[in-house]
């Protein structure tokens, strides 16, 4: 194994500090003296380290007072950091993946505290609304992985945005319903099929409500992540760019879905449950449904629990058997000035060891066709039903162009925190999203001068 250079090893060691909370913003940094004994590296090193570190904006020296960390340290962009957008306790696995990598890219450290790295692991909806913050890496990818039929295809699709691939599928997956079937017995309620409908599955919710607190029977919540199922369950885009007018926020699909979701979100009462609470509640087995993809089998595996099972989505009135796909994306920002950086990062993260490796986890589904074929367990039925859904799965993400696409997201996401009502506030946001792409593009979208969404 390849061992980082002596700078590296005292830049991790002071920005552990920071990560883990033992030095925070305006608080002086050990001395170089102190830290060169703890390290046993010398003390040029040390000052090499912490003036690299000065240079890169996360700290500031003071002659005759110390070293001292600057305000907005978290939001550096460091050459070392491979930053991750999930918290440490839900992606443990990603120091020990990194290990994997250490001969060809010596010195990488997983990064969760700091806000952006030059080499990231994102998530669909931050790639495809921030995506002009990332190389394009088709050319990169072509030369490392000429044969690209080892991969799945499909899932490229959504990242491949005029001509340009913005992030590279990791591991993806469509997302289900997990469950326990020990609390629907005791509501006495019947295990979802394949094809149950809207109507079984609220009569579910009113019978697990009368045993459950409502926050303990689906993880109901205002965010673009859970939302956007039931807008593609229901058929609906938020932009269609090849139409004449681009901007479907306020169709009758997208409307019909949101409507759905407020249903549930009125029959639960709005419950303001975070997601992480949620999924610890699940693992104590005193959640009944969890919406999410494979990746939560992880954390089932992790927590040793027993008590579940996996069901498709039901089938909404008039919508379409598909699932809106998750993605942890391959991503390296603009401001990467080593391609061969690059290169390495994006030929390791799909090599076989790395794939092979998250396979083994069942964190979500391998991009590589052999290591996914490995994962996946055909005679689990709740593991084989990810195999059954992927074929489900919708590319239409539809949030080109990145702007207004994320303010359309936070925008539903209000509403939906609001309780404002859902038809008017959609087309108060069409209006938004028309005016925006008019004035980017010259042309008359029918946009209106006024909107009163933030006065509802």
């Amino acid at each position: 194994m390849v061992e980082p250079n002596r700078i590296s090893l005292v830049r991790d060691h002071i920005l552990s500090l920071l990560e883990e909370g033992k030095i925070s913003t305006g608080d002086r940094i050990p001395a170089a003296r102190e830290i060169a004994t703890e390290l046993n590296i010398s003390f040029l090193k040390v000052q090499q380290a912490v003036e690299s570190l000065c240079q890169d904006g996360v700290m500031h020296s003071e002659s005759r007072r110390g070293t001292f960390v600057l305000p907005g340290w978290e939001t550096r962009i460091l050459p070392e950091n491979v930053c991750v957008y999930n918290p440490v306790e839900t992606m443990p696995w990603v120091s020990d993946m990194l290990k994997l990598i250490s001969d060809s890219i010596p010195g990488l450290r997983s990064s969760f505290a700091f806000k952006r790295g030059v080499l990231e692991l994102r998530a669909t909806s931050h790639v495809l609304t921030e995506n002009d913050q990332y190389l394009d890496l088709s050319d990169i990818f072509k030369e490392v992985y000429p044969d690209r039929s080892v991969f799945f295809d499909k899932p490229f699709r959504p990242f491949e945005i005029d001509g340009k691939m913005v992030g590279i599928p990791f591991a993806f997956s469509p997302r289900v319903l997990f469950y326990n079937p020990k609390l629907f017995k005791e509501a006495g309620c019947p295990e979802p099929g394949q094809s149950w409908t809207w109507k079984d599955f609220l009569t579910t919710v009113r019978k697990l409500k009368r045993r459950l607190p409502a926050d303990c029977v689906i993880n109901w919540s205002p965010v673009p992540h859970v939302f956007m199922n039931f807008v593609v369950r229901a058929g609906g885009r938020l932009f269609s760019p090849e139409a004449d007018d681009p901007v479907t926020v306020d169709s009758a699909n997208v409307i019909a879905g949101l409507k759905c979701f407020e249903q549930l979100g009125e029959l639960l009462g709005s419950p303001k449950r975070d997601e992480d609470e949620n999924a610890a509640d699940f693992l104590s087995g005193r959640v009944a449904m969890r919406l999410c993809g494979r990746h939560f089998m992880d954390q089932i595996t992790r927590a040793g629990f027993e008590d579940w099972s996996t069901a498709p989505l039901p089938l909404l009135d008039r919508g379409v058997d598909c699932t809106a796909q998750a993605t942890d994306l391959i991503c390296i920002r603009k401001s990467c000035n080593n391609l061969d950086l690059a290169k390495r990062y994006v030929k390791e993260m799909l090599s076989d060891t790395v794939q092979d490796y998250v396979g083994s986890l069942k964190y979500n589904i391998p991009i590589r066709k052999t290591s996914a074929f490995q994962s996946l367990d055909l005679d689990d039925a709740r593991d084989a039903l990810f195999a059954i859904e992927v074929a489900k799965i919708s590319t239409e993400f539809n949030l080109q162009p990145p702007y207004p696409g994320a303010l359309m997201l936070q925008g539903i996401s209000t509403l939906l925190r609001r309780g404002v009502n859902t038809e008017s506030g959609l087309r108060e946001l069409a209006q938004v999203a028309r005016t925006i792409l008019g004035i980017q593009s010259g042309l008359d979208l029918k946009a209106s001068p006024k909107t009163k969404f933030y006065g509802s």
